[in-house]
């Protein structure tokens, strides 16, 4: 589905803020609805829900495993990028953010 420029740079904006000065998010239904019926799009619905439930669970898991790797095994983030390489960018996003949490 294309989104109109306004409205991804207004979605882009409201992120980034939410991001930076940990604003709450809201959920409000999407205008789209006005132009679109619901029941066209409800299968695309469902499977991004499912899909972002499934990158969700994951990063909750690779996580979860940087954290103990570092803090409860104290490896080295070489050491956790070689174990699993398949997933080294997260990795690495975990570890630094790690660090930052840690420094507060």
């Amino acid at each position: 589905m294309k989104v109109p420029e306004d409205s991804r740079e207004k979605v882009k904006n409201l992120l980034k803020d939410a991001n930076e000065n940990g604003i709450k998010i809201s959920h409000q239904a999407p205008t789209l609805y006005d132009v679109v019926p619901k029941e066209e799009i409800a299968e695309f619905e469902e499977l991004m829900r499912k899909t972002i439930a499934d990158i969700v669970s994951e990063a909750s898991s690779v996580a979860c495993w940087v954290y103990v790797q570092k803090y409860v095994k104290h490896k080295t983030l070489n050491e956790m990028l070689q174990e699993l390489p398949d997933v080294s960018q997260f990795i690495l996003a975990m570890d630094t953010w790690f660090e930052k949490l840690m420094e507060k």
